[in-house]
């Protein structure tokens, strides 16, 4: 039973000469895939060689323009450091012009105090014996 099972399975397969025909063309057709596939493949390498080296290309040169820009930027701030400071010294100094002539005329007025209070002082004095500048002087409180 087992050998009359098997029979049909061991018969041959017609193998004729369009079947190898067929076979050869298939492979010459494979062997074409494969070679175009390997230039396309190829080609497509080159492409990507050539567009990452671009990319790198446009990324150092935006890191040059990025290293620029903070310069510039850097260069930005300490001018507008040195413009604020030179401002607040040009204030000081101008504060400081401006103040000089009031200064000058405390100090004359304080002079002139200082004789005001001699001169009252003499008056005080010269009234003890002079009873109408006394008199004049209570006027004035300066007594």
């Amino acid at each position: 039973m087992l050998l009359w099972a098997q029979e049909p399975a061991n018969q041959p397969v017609p193998y004729t000469l369009a079947d190898r025909d067929r076979l050869i063309r298939v492979e010459t057709e494979l062997t074409a895939f494969k070679e175009q596939y390997r230039q396309e493949m190829n080609a497509f390498r080159e492409q990507y060689r050539q567009e990452m080296t671009i990319l790198r290309d446009e990324i150092s040169e935006l890191r040059a323009q990025l290293v620029r820009m903070e310069s510039r930027n850097d260069m930005q701030f300490y001018t507008l450091l040195t413009i604020l400071v030179g401002f607040i010294a040009f204030l000081l100094w101008d504060r400081r012009k401006a103040l000089a002539p009031a200064e000058n005329k405390v100090a004359e007025l304080q002079k002139d105090s200082e004789k005001l209070t001699r001169l009252v002082q003499s008056l005080r004095e010269y009234a003890r014996t002079h009873p109408d500048l006394a008199e004049i002087l209570r006027q004035y409180e300066l007594v």
